[in-house]
């Protein structure tokens, strides 16, 4: 068991590389593009909304940022879906995949990285686009992910630290980063284990749950965290009233891998103060 996500600047390479490495593997690709489009029709959420909030920050003062939270639920909930229907044998690339994956067991988290003349010249070939708007693009595109890692997920996108792997295209080839990708794939820490399955499996159950909620409108913006241990669910939080808190029982009760729920909620705790 062992998905990859191959994270890259704008025209960094990283589309070739999942793609030879997929090929390689006999693994599944999986683009931005093909996940917000399997999202979209589960969902049944425009394109165009999830593509916004994967790649756009919530406005001043925080506007449309509940919005923004629960479509990326909706992407992660998709993804971990592919993830376990391809039996986790899964090359994910595109902006954002470790975190959207937070949590998977036996993750490999790679980053992508290349030159400015490398991106400038894969902007100019594949947009048509002059050098100079070539490099206005990349250095775009390179500050709106920036600031929505921030403002999301409270993170720096490209912090090293976040990353099991950087690859630099300046020197190595894409089969060549394919190859080194596959042989990480050997080491130990990305061997496959029983209880990682079942770490997995509580991660989709809680996805399922919150994205139950979102579709039901009454819970849709209820304010708890959703545990799960082996299928076992505990949700706890505040909400308004006593029918508020039946709801989300049963709604999580309903929900594919929900074995039991456990509901702390308080009611209306949150204002007494």
């Amino acid at each position: 068991m062992a998905i990859i996500t191959i994270s890259r600047g704008t025209f960094g390479g990283g589309k070739a590389v999942a793609e030879a490495l997929a090929k390689h593997m006999n693994y599944i690709c999986v683009s931005r593009e093909m996940l917000i489009k399997r999202a979209a029709k589960i969902f049944e959420v425009p394109e165009e909304k999830l593509r916004n909030s994967i790649l756009q920050a919530p406005g001043p003062l925080g506007l449309h940022a509940a919005e923004n939270i629960i479509n990326v639920k909706y992407v992660r909930t998709a993804i971990l879906e592919l993830g376990r229907e391809h039996h986790y044998n899964m090359v994910y690339h595109g902006f954002a995949g470790q975190l959207l994956l937070q949590g998977v067991p036996r993750l490999l988290r790679v980053k992508i990285i290349a030159g400015m003349e490398y991106r400038i010249e894969h902007a100019m070939h594949n947009k048509e686009l002059s050098r100079e708007q070539a490099i206005d693009h990349i250095q775009e595109m390179d500050k709106d992910r920036a600031h929505w890692g921030r403002t999301v997920w409270g993170v720096e996108v490209n912090d090293p630290a976040s990353f099991d792997l950087v690859i630099n295209l300046d020197h190595i080839t894409i089969h060549g980063a394919a190859k080194i990708i596959a042989k990480t794939l050997e080491q130990e820490a990305f061997q496959n284990r029983e209880e990682d399955h079942e770490v997995f499996e509580d991660e989709l159950t809680i996805a399922r749950v919150w994205a139950a909620l979102t579709l039901n409108k009454p819970t849709r913006s209820v304010r708890i965290q959703v545990r799960c241990c082996r299928g076992h669910v505990t949700i706890s939080g505040d909400v308004g009233s006593h029918k508020m808190m039946a709801a989300v029982t049963g709604i999580a009760e309903q929900v594919e891998g929900v074995k039991s729920v456990n509901n702390t909620i308080s009611v209306g705790s949150n204002w007494l103060w």
